[in-house]
């Protein structure tokens, strides 16, 4: 039988097919670049950094971390929604960015969390409560009694307008129906050098932002925020069994990719993320920092983000000092 050639509009199809996969075989091609909510040095910059050299190892691609802070991340937001959904630029975000921000700056969020897709779950972690020595405040139940006692005398710092500290500090006032002053700091490590020196008389925040302060004596930490003791601090009570049932924040930071991003690559950078995450030296480095690896898989992870949001949502709802553009 003689060979019969392809009807023209087949070969131009055949050909426009040609590009993509090669583009699938050979992704990534040059430098990933991960683009970072918060300033360097905070939690989420650590997570990034640490999960960027196993990135490319598995990649053969350099990855490159940049920091970009502001409006508690949605500048970060903006700048990864700027570039084109390649695969190339990624968000590192925590919590409060993804599912706090959104609430607190509506009007310079606007659509952004439609506009992402959660790629992976870097790390999670609890808050701990730490409170100043100089307070005389001992226990989760001293705070809500002298709370009770003078209402607005306690004050309570926070890292930035928005941020998980603050929201945390808003829903435990919420939750314990008590009245306390909140009080912002430039900064993670300032409010906990605001709570050593006398300056405020508790904050809610990891324990890697705590730790230097409670290690030196100058602080102390009361309770730890999560459903139940926290793996790295098993002596630590939790705020609900401390005299405030039912409070339970917990937080994390994770990888997000632009919605548009072809599936195939927004597939070979979630497994990429899984591997690393299981990884023994990752897994022990994460835990150095003060907090575990993600577990959450991508659909988990979307499920969990979308739900904490919604949670979020009701506090500022119920916070007008939260209610930062209304």
């Amino acid at each position: 039988m003689g060979s019969r050639s392809l009807p023209p509009a087949w070969g131009l199809l055949l050909l426009s097919a040609l590009p993509c996969a090669a583009s699938a075989q050979t992704y990534p091609d040059r430098p990933i670049r991960l683009v970072v909510a918060t300033p360097p040095g905070s939690t989420p910059d650590i997570g990034a950094r640490l999960l960027g050299h196993f990135l490319a190892e598995d990649l053969k691609q350099p990855v490159v971390v940049e920091n970009k802070p502001g409006v508690n991340g949605i500048l970060a937001a903006r700048e990864v929604l700027k570039a084109q959904a390649d695969g190339y630029t990624f968000l590192i975000a925590p919590q409060s960015t993804m599912s706090v921000s959104p609430h607190v700056y509506p009007r310079q969020a606007g659509a952004f969390p439609t506009s992402f897709v959660a790629v992976g779950q870097i790390y999670r972690t609890d808050f701990s409560l730490i409170v100043s020595n100089a307070s005389g405040l001992r226990s989760v139940s001293d705070v809500i009694a002298a709370a009770r006692k003078a209402p607005g005398k306690l004050t309570a710092a926070y890292a930035a307008p928005g941020s998980a500290s603050h929201v945390s500090a808003e829903r435990f006032k919420q939750a314990a129906g008590v009245d306390i002053y909140t009080v912002s700091f430039n900064g993670s490590p300032a409010a906990a050098l605001a709570v050593a020196s006398g300056d405020a008389d508790m904050l809610f925040e990891t324990i890697p932002s705590t730790e230097s302060v409670v290690a030196t004596g100058r602080a102390r930490r009361i309770a730890m925020t999560g459903p139940a003791r926290f793996e790295l601090a098993p002596n630590v009570p939790t705020v609900a069994e401390s005299g405030l049932p039912g409070f339970v924040v917990t937080t994390w930071a994770g990888l997000f990719a632009a919605r548009d991003l072809p599936a195939d690559r927004l597939d070979r950078i979630a497994a990429a993320v899984a591997k690393a995450l299981k990884n023994p030296e990752l897994v022990r480095k994460i835990a150095a920092a003060g907090f575990l690896p993600g577990e959450a898989s991508p659909v988990e992870f979307q499920k969990l983000w979308m739900a904490e949001s919604a949670m979020w949502k009701k506090t500022v709802d119920h916070a007008p000092a939260l209610q930062l553009e209304r």
